[in-house]
């Protein structure tokens, strides 16, 4: 009898023993089958990953002219005009060296839990290229989105690329401007919500506040309105291609005159462009054009002009650019491959200038000195520009870009609508711009 009884708890501890580490894998294959399929009524991802990104990088340039830039003038923009001393010689026909590390940034990728069935992320990065001239090594806030993704729909809200800095389009070239004065350079507060309402189609629309890039915000936040954006995509693996417009209401003045007089005056501006790449198996071709007003706060040519006369408000009008680029990349499996880079952006300055008035012209490119409507003055008519490049990639963190930046620069007297017309001189500066990247 106790043996019987003792081989019965053996085959009952056994039989225990069994049933726990069938339910311990049975519980192992429900936890890996719920990341494929969450159980309903609970949420997707309740969890926050953050993954840690950036670079280090260095970057050497040398200019065979005096230039017109940002940051040192680690954004090369414009050639200066000829400034003659007193035997004739130019004074901006000198050559100028530096060497800067600003361009290093980090930044955080977050992603967080699901909320109202969407999948939450976001970006937070910084660099230290400065808010100012004078806060240059200085820390600044580049990217700070928060974004909700249905399975067709994304909402946006924060400050990121401005949404004419096109992503799928962009110039690949070495200097930080992407192509500036040519092609738009901007990251702003903003909310843009974007739908896929076909396999290879979407559409954006966005409201955009302004901050960066432009010297003075108050004249957009007194217009009481934000800017407005829309834009439609196709995109496929190999090609995409798109169109994008933006208008803008900016009231420069609130008053004008002594003693003052509400000025009501609005300075209206819409922007159109078209853009689309290429991909094929030797060659990446990028291409865009854009008819643009008041381009200045996209670091483009242009701005907008004000005209003022006693005891009457001020009047305003803004200012035409049209620009056009071409990209060529070697797409290639090797360390080393090529790059070509052409465009060329033309002040068409106001449409109806104000005559028998005071004309002054406003923006970030007339803060350079690169437009003016005072007689007197000078004005770029229209810059082209040609940028041969080598990338060569060490490994995959550690790449080396150099690039031939070769522009010219048309200069003329300055008109009451912002261009330049008479005593054309071309200045022509070639930058020689190496990069060094330790990518993380």
């Amino acid at each position: 009898m106790k043996k019987m009884i003792l081989q019965t708890c053996c085959c009952l501890s056994l039989l225990s023993s069994t049933y726990v580490v069938a339910q311990e894998n049975s519980s192992e294959s429900k936890i890996t089958d719920s990341l494929a399929t969450a159980p309903p009524k609970e949420p997707k991802n309740n969890s926050v990953k953050v993954d840690f990104y950036g670079f280090i990088r260095h970057d050497a340039f040398y200019d065979t002219r005096q230039n017109i830039g940002a940051g040192e003038n680690i954004v090369h923009l414009y050639p200066r005009d000829r400034a003659l001393d007193i035997n004739g010689e130019d004074i901006n026909a000198a050559s100028k060296f530096h060497m800067l590390s600003v361009l290093s940034r980090a930044g955080i990728n977050v992603k967080g839990p699901d909320i109202l069935g969407a999948r939450t992320s976001g970006i937070l990065e910084g660099e230290f290229f400065g808010s100012t001239e004078a806060g240059i090594n200085e820390f600044r806030l580049r990217h700070a989105y928060v974004m909700l993704d249905w399975e067709k729909t994304q909402l946006g809200i924060g400050q990121y690329w401005h949404p004419m800095v096109i992503l799928d389009c962009l110039p690949n070239v070495v200097n930080y401007g992407t192509g500036s004065p040519i092609f738009a350079l901007n990251r702003n507060p903003q909310i843009r919500l974007t739908h896929q309402f076909a396999e290879h189609f979407k559409v954006i629309a966005a409201l955009n506040s302004q901050r960066d890039f432009t010297p003075n915000t108050v004249p957009y936040r007194d217009s009481g309105m934000p800017s407005s954006h829309l834009q439609v995509q196709y995109k496929s693996s190999r090609f995409v291609a798109g169109i994008a417009g933006q208008y803008e209401v900016l009231r420069p003045q609130l008053s004008s005159g002594e003693p003052p007089v509400v000025n009501n005056e609005r300075v209206k501006s819409f922007t159109a462009m078209a853009y689309a790449r290429v991909i094929t198996k030797p060659l990446m071709i990028s291409a865009s054009a854009m008819m643009a007003q008041n381009a200045s706060s996209l670091v483009m040519l242009g701005g907008f002009v004000g005209y003022s006369a006693p005891g009457e408000p001020d009047l305003f009008r803004t200012m035409n650019t049209r620009s056009a680029w071409i990209d060529f990349q070697q797409t290639t499996t090797k360390p080393v491959s090529f790059g070509l880079f052409a465009g060329i952006v033309k002040n068409r300055g106001v449409d109806h200038p104000v005559e028998g008035r005071v004309p002054a012209t406003y923006g970030v490119t007339s803060s350079w000195g690169a437009v003016s409507a005072t007689p007197g003055g000078r004005s770029v008519d229209q810059l082209w520009r040609i940028v041969p490049r080598v990338d060569w990639s060490l490994n995959k963190m550690i790449k080396l870009r150099f690039e031939v930046e070769n522009s010219v620069a048309r200069w003329g007297d300055a008109q009451i609508d912002g261009r330049g017309k008479g005593n054309e001189f071309n200045a022509k500066n070639s930058r020689f711009h190496l990069a060094t990247l330790f990518m993380f």
